[in-house]
């Protein structure tokens, strides 16, 4: 099957075979997409001959560390007087979504982005972006094909972290064909499933679920159980011992649920409220995420406001339901 990323895609292969030190980053408060297409991309490049340095906004989630290579990714300050003949971003549809990583990653010599993201913005010099995938490790994966490369063990687990991650654990309806022949061929390379499944979809920890169990008891419903709503404070953070990142997937709780079409989930920082958006198909979400200064992909989002939290909740609010009575 020819795809119409593929000229694209081999171009990237050409991109990294001419440099010869490579800049990797991803965007800020990374997922398992993130963190998993970085890892897996890192080890390639290194069995490439390559010099690289992993950098990130935020560093991996306690969740994520497992996962082979975590500990080599660094703080953006990291980069800071070095020189690199690429510059290699994944998993962020906008130069925003770098954080701290933007400038040293516009620095280098070329830059190369690789996304999903149907709200991308084209922010590098080669980009290879293709909205149909259902994670960037979808892309990740078609690298190695491209490039020629028999995968690892260690690189078949970062990518089934960011395949599964991203598609809700094969529930969202982005997934196609090509979704489980990729598995397949990580399966076939070793892919250690039930360990890495159960370390990455089962396991919670204490502060998580804490905070989880605070999440629920504000949980609201709207338009006939159409709309479900989440809040966490600043209060419920401190009284679970958790962090923002602890917050991370918790907003799925508000979709499951018999009659919900979209749901959100408020998290307050110290100056703004960040919101996760979802939805049902054919519902979407992502139009309005780019509406209110963020983005995604159709059905799941995300966007921060600045303000008094209640206004921000109330504005995202009065956007959803209108959204679901057009």
């Amino acid at each position: 099957m020819i795809r119409p990323t593929d000229s694209r895609m081999a171009q990237a292969v050409a991109l990294v075979r001419n440099a010869r030190r490579v800049l990797l980053c991803t965007h800020l408060t990374p997922d398992g997409d993130a963190i998993g297409s970085l890892l897996a991309l890192d080890s390639a490049l290194r069995r490439m001959g390559k010099q690289t340095l992993m950098i990130c906004h935020d560093l991996p989630p306690q969740n994520l560390c497992f996962l082979p290579g975590a500990e080599r990714i660094q703080l953006a300050a990291e980069a800071r007087g070095q020189q690199f003949d690429l510059g290699f971003s994944i998993d962020a549809y906008d130069k925003e979504r770098l954080g701290d990583s933007a400038m040293p990653f516009f620095q280098c010599s070329q830059t190369l982005q690789m996304d999903h993201h149907q709200t991308n913005t084209g922010f590098a010099q080669h980009n290879v972006v293709d909205p149909q995938a259902p994670a960037s490790g979808t892309l990740v994966y078609r690298f190695f094909r491209a490039a020629k490369l028999a995968f690892e063990v260690d690189e078949a687990i970062c990518l089934y972290a960011a395949i599964s991650t991203d598609t809700g654990n094969f529930c969202f309806s982005s997934l196609s064909a090509e979704t489980f022949e990729q598995m397949a061929g990580l399966m076939e390379a070793g892919l250690p499933i039930v360990e890495t499944a159960r370390e990455l979809h089962l396991m919670r920890e204490k502060a998580h679920v804490l905070l989880l169990g605070r999440a629920l008891n504000s949980l609201q419903f709207d338009l006939d159980g159409q709309l479900s709503s989440m809040v966490i404070r600043q209060e419920d953070l401190v009284a679970s011992g958790a962090t923002q990142e602890h917050a991370d997937r918790i907003v799925n709780y508000g979709l499951y649920i018999t009659g919900v079409r979209i749901c959100y989930l408020a998290t307050q920082t110290d100056n703004a409220t960040k919101f996760s958006l979802r939805a049902v198909a054919p519902d979407e979400v992502a139009g309005i995420a780019l509406e209110l200064g963020g983005g995604g992909h159709p059905q799941a989002a995300g966007c921060t406001l600045s303000g008094p939290m209640e206004e921000a909740i109330t504005r995202v609010h009065q956007r959803l339901r209108q959204a679901l009575q057009a």
